[in-house]
């Protein structure tokens, strides 16, 4: 038994100082073969260090052959997150050497890490010009392309690639991908085809999801709540499943069953407030008022998106009358001059027949909400009320300018 057995037998009864003890005596006595060998294992199991030992010996032992030994040792310090180290050696594999276009893919890899996207595509390009047709290098500028949110260039070299008869590379699916491309672009029709024969290669929760968000967007509910109930039966776990399957069972009317989902997806996390914020229009749909708010107030526990979730509550306050809330709940906002909070500000006072408050915050709302058909209405209507009909027509025939069949608001405005 050579040495290098000797360390991997060790390595497998996890005797980690005999394995160094058999590294040592490999590294002095045994083959450069079997070294090629021992290497390729070392770094195949994340034994970095253990690994480089074996390559820089096999770069004094065969020397003729450094460059080919170069690129595992290049791959260990990226690994390492030794950068610098990485291209020093990528410099020293000259043009001329076969393992040059290889070193071309490390170091547009190299350059996408650092965020040069640009270098990345010019390093791929002079490989390609090397390599002309070489699959792997047509796959890495698509990768470039798909990263970098370039969908014309991405899908054109997926497309040369799936033409050519490449349907998977380096476990990424091409017919997925051109099928995520065409989503992306907008193109929801054609993406369909894409990704059923994704599904068709490999069932995964990730397509499941990507196919049904698809048929969302083109009003295929009921294929889309198929889709993503296959995903929630795959992985629990998937976050995004719960908010979809929901609001798709709500538009198909199923409440009850959009109200289970929703509530699963809370029980799975706990500090998604988007979640409480489905569930507590949900119940309101569903007559449960006392339900509704109980989810808006949980959601305030989660500590995120707080004004937003005190809007939706003052919201609801105020659909109940309940106008003291109302106000209490704004002023508990960190930003109190948001436009729909001085609005629902303002339809309080105004029912708690405070008008002078009420005008105030109707005229503060203005501002931001001139160009909104239902508050000009509104407010046109308090304005004619308060005496204030010089500007009370000005704001009804904006309206009307917006709403020209509203028949009852043309009515009011020729008799101001």
């Amino acid at each position: 038994m050579t040495h290098s057995e000797k360390m991997m037998a060790a390595i497998d009864n996890e005797d980690l100082a005999q394995a160094n003890i058999e590294l040592n005596e490999a590294l002095k006595k045994d083959s450069v073969e079997m070294l090629m060998e021992l290497g390729e294992v070392l770094l195949s199991i994340g034994f970095l260090e253990e690994a480089k030992s074996v390559y820089e010996t096999l770069t004094t032992r065969l020397p003729e052959e450094k460059e080919s030994f170069l690129l595992p040792l290049i791959e260990i310090e990226i690994e390492n997150n030794q950068i610098e180290p990485a291209f020093e050696m990528l410099e020293m594999i000259a043009p001329t050497s076969e393992y040059y276009p290889q070193a071309l893919l490390i170091t547009a890899d190299l350059y996408q890490i650092l965020g040069i996207p640009e270098v990345s595509e010019a390093k791929l390009k002079e490989a390609q010009r090397l390599l002309p047709g070489e699959p792997l290098i047509e796959f890495a500028l698509a990768e470039l392309y798909f990263s970098n949110q370039q969908w014309q260039e991405a899908q054109a070299h997926y497309q040369t690639l799936l033409t050519a008869g490449t349907t998977e590379m380096i476990g990424v699916s091409i017919v997925e991908r051109i099928g995520t491309i065409l989503s992306m672009s907008g193109a929801f029709e054609e993406a369909i085809p894409y990704l059923e024969a994704a599904l068709v290669e490999k069932e995964t929760a990730d397509a499941l999801f990507q196919l049904a968000f698809v048929n969302l967007q083109v009003h295929e509910y009921e294929k889309a709540i198929d889709l993503l109930e296959k995903v929630r039966q795959l992985d629990p776990a998937f976050q995004g499943v719960y908010l979809y399957l929901a609001e798709a069972l709500q538009h198909e009317e199923r409440l009850e069953e959009a109200q289970e989902v929703i509530e699963e997806g809370i029980t799975q996390n706990p500090y998604q407030v988007d979640f409480y914020h489905f569930a507590s229009e949900n119940s309101y749909r569903l007559n449960d008022r006392n339900k509704a708010e109980k989810y808006l107030l949980e959601a305030l526990e989660t500590g995120d998106k707080e004004d937003e979730t005190r809007l939706i509550l003052s919201n609801l306050y105020l659909n109940e009358e309940m106008y003291e809330e109302v106000i209490e709940t704004i002023e508990a906002l960190d930003n109190p001059d948001h436009p729909y909070a001085l609005w629902n500000l303002a339809q309080a006072y105004y029912h708690l027949e405070e008008y002078e408050t009420a005008a105030k915050f109707y005229d503060e709302a203005h501002f931001s909400l001139g160009d909104e058909a239902d508050f000009l209405r509104e407010y046109a209507l308090f304005l004619r009320e308060e005496g204030r009909l010089s500007e009370a027509r000005t704001a009804l025939a904006k309206y009307l300018v917006m709403e020209p069949s509203d028949l009852e608001a043309q009515s009011i405005f020729e008799d101001l």
